[in-house]
C-alpha cells in the first residue's frame, strides 16, 4: 500500500494488521468488517427490539449508522450528514410544489462536486469512498421529496382525493417527518454503505412492525414467517461471489484491457476480436462479482432485521425479496436485453422511474433517465459512452424483438434456436456496453471499441430504423424496460404480463 493511499484514507486504521496480512485494502477490510457488524446488529430489531417503541427503534437505526460511517470514512463521514441536514431545511423552507426538482438538484449538485473532488485530486488506489453512501442517501431524499411533493400538492388541491396514478407510496407519506424519522431513515445503517435504496414508507413500516404486503391483511393471525433461509441464502450467494473474484481476479485483470492504447502492446498486436470478447467478458464478470457479494450480503443485513418480507408466493413460499439489488441468475443467464438490465441494480431502477421517467414529457424520458443516472454515477467518461450504447441498445433491442420473434414461434426447434441465439447476442451486447463502465477513462475504452470498429453501434442504429409495427402502450413493463440498463436499481419484470418491479445504488468499488 502507497503512502498516496494511507494519506487519503480516513477511515480506521485499527485493523490495519489484518489488511497486511490477507492482502486486502483497508477500506475493503473496514467494509467488510461494518457490514458482518451490521449483520450480526440487524438481528436485534427482530427480537430484542420488535417490541421497543418506534422512536428507539429509530434511534438505534441512526446511531449505528453514525458509527458505521466513522468507522468506514472518518473525517469525511461530516457529509453523510451534511447532504441529509441541507435536504431538510429545504423540505421545510421550499414550496410544496416544487420540493422534489428543487432537492433533486441541490442534492445532485453536492454529489457532484464530491464525484469532480474524487476524480481530480485522489488516486485510483482506494476503492471505496464516501460518494457511494452518498449516492444512496441522494436516492432517499430525493424519492422522499417527490414523494412529499406528490402527496402534499394534492392535500392542498383536495384533502380527500387522492390521485391513483401517482401510487400506493404517495398517500401513505401525509406529513414531513420528524428530525428524528428523517435522519434515522437518511442514516439507516442496513443500507448505508452500498443500497439497495429504501424507500420511506417501507422504512417506517419496518420501524412500526408493519407488515405492508397484501396477503397478510387477511390473515391476521398468521406470523411473519423467520427470514433465516433467506438469510443464509444470501450470505451464501455473497461468500460465492467473494471466492469467485479472489479465484478470477489475478487472471483476468482489467489492467490487460487498458493495453488496447498501445500499438505496441501484445493485446494490440496478436488478440483476435473474439478473443479479446470473451476475456472482456470473463474480467466485467469479476467486477460484477464484487457487487454480487456487495448486495447480496446487504439484503441479507435487510432480511435478518426484519425489512423485505413481501408476501408469499403462489404455492406460499415466502418472499424477502422487497430489499433487492439484484436478481444474479436473471442478469447473468437472461435471454433477452431487457430481462438483463431489469435484473441490474433494480430498486436504482425504481428511483429513476420516479424521479425521472414519470416526471415531464413522454418525448425526453429515456434520454432524462440516461442523463441522471450518467450524473449520479460521477463524471468519468467510461459511465457516459456506457449509458450512450445502453440507450441505444434498448431501443434497438426492443424493435429487433418486436420485428424477428413473431417468426420463431411456430414450432419448437425454431423457439429454441431463437432463445439460443438471443442469450449469446446479449451476452456479446452486455459486455461490448459495459466495458467502458469498468475501464472508467476515455483512451481504453474508445481502443476497446475501435478493435471492432465500433460495429454494435453500427447495428443498433441501423435497428433504430425499423418501423415500428403499432403504437406502444407506456405500460410498467416498457417503462422498466426503458430506463432499467441506467443503473448499473424490487422485484425483476420477467415478461409484459409479470408484475413490475417495486422501489437501489451503487458501491463505488469499480
Amino acid at each position: 500500500m502507497t503512502k498516496i493511499y494511507h494519506d487519503y484514507y480516513d477511515g480506521s486504521k485499527i485493523f490495519l494488521f489484518l489488511s497486511n496480512r490477507i492482502g486486502l485494502p483497508l477500506d475493503l477490510v473496514n467494509f467488510l468488517i461494518a457490514q458482518v457488524a451490521a449483520l450480526c446488529l440487524a438481528r436485534l430489531f427482530r427480537k430484542p427490539l420488535k417490541f421497543a417503541s418506534p422512536e428507539f427503534r429509530h434511534t438505534v437505526c441512526l446511531v449505528i449508522g453514525l458509527i458505521m460511517g466513522y468507522f468506514c470514512f472518518g473525517k469525511q463521514a461530516v457529509h453523510l450528514s451534511v447532504l441529509p441536514m441541507l435536504s431538510y431545511v429545504l423540505l421545510k423552507t421550499v414550496p410544496h410544489n416544487t420540493m422534489g426538482n428543487v432537492i433533486l438538484a441541490a442534492s445532485m449538485l453536492y454529489l457532484s462536486c464530491l464525484h469532480l473532488h474524487r476524480q481530480i485530486y485522489h488516486t485510483a488506489d482506494y476503492t471505496l469512498d464516501i460518494t457511494g453512501p452518498l449516492m444512496v442517501i441522494t436516492q432517499r431524499v430525493t424519492s422522499l421529496a417527490y414523494s412529499l411533493q406528490d402527496s402534499l400538492t394534492l392535500q392542498e388541491i383536495n384533502s380527500n382525493t387522492v390521485e391513483p396514478s401517482l401510487g400506493k407510496n404517495v398517500s401513505k407519506i401525509e406529513k414531513i417527518p420528524s428530525p428524528l424519522e428523517y435522519f434515522a431513515y437518511t442514516l439507516a445503517f442496513q443500507t448505508l454503505m452500498c443500497g439497495p435504496v429504501v424507500f420511506y414508507p417501507d422504512y417506517i413500516n419496518f420501524i412500526e412492525c408493519v407488515r405492508a404486503d397484501g396477503d397478510e391483511k387477511h390473515e391476521k393471525g398468521r406470523p411473519e414467517p423467520s427470514p433465516r433461509r433467506a438469510v443464509i441464502y444470501k450470505v451464501g450467494g455473497s461468500v460465492a461471489a467473494a471466492l469467485l473474484y479472489l479465484t478470477l481476479a489475478k487472471k483476468y485483470p482489467l489492467t490487460v484491457l487498458e493495453e488496447l492504447v498501445d500499438p505496441t502492446s501484445e493485446v494490440s498486436r496478436s488478440w483476435s476480436a473474439v478473443y479479446l470478447l470473451w476475456y472482456a467478458y470473463l474480467s466485467t464478470l469479476v467486477v460484477r462479482c464484487k457487487y454480487y457479494h456487495a448486495w447480496l450480503l446487504s439484503e441479507a443485513i435487510c432480511n435478518n432485521s426484519g425489512m423485505g418480507f413481501n408476501g408469499y408466493d403462489v404455492d406460499g413460499t415466502p418472499k424477502w425479496d422487497k430489499m433487492s439489488n439484484i436478481d444474479v441468475f436473471g442478469f447473468e443467464l437472461a435471454q433477452n436485453f431487457r430481462t438483463a438490465v431489469a435484473s441490474w441494480n433494480k430498486n436504482t431502477n425504481a428511483w429513476l422511474r420516479g424521479v425521472a421517467y414519470e416526471r415531464g414529457g413522454a418525448a425526453w424520458r429515456t434520454a432524462r433517465v440516461y442523463a441522471l443516472s450518467a450524473v449520479w454515477h460521477g463524471f468519468h467518461p467510461g459511465y457516459y459512452l456506457t449509458f450512450f450504447a445502453g440507450g441505444m441498445f434498448t431501443v434497438a433491442a426492443r424493435k429487433v424483438r418486436s420485428a424477428v420473434r413473431p417468426m420463431f414461434l411456430g414450432s419448437r426447434p425454431k423457439k429454441f434456436l431463437y432463445d439460443s441465439l438471443t442469450f449469446i447476442t446479449t451476452r456479446v451486447a452486455m459486455t461490448y456496453a459495459t466495458v467502458p463502465f469498468v475501464l472508467l477513462h476515455l483512451s481504453p475504452s474508445l481502443a476497446f471499441y475501435g478493435k471492432f470498429y465500433y460495429s454494435l453501434h453500427f447495428i443498433a442504429l441501423g435497428a433504430l430504423l425499423i418501423p415500428e409495427k403499432s403504437k406502444r402502450s407506456n405500460s410498467p413493463v416498457s417503462a422498466q424496460s426503458e430506463h432499467s440498463m441506467c443503473a448499473n436499481s424490487q422485484e425483476n419484470m420477467m415478461t409484459s404480463k409479470q408484475r413490475n418491479g417495486d422501489f437501489n445504488a451503487k458501491l463505488k468499488i469499480t
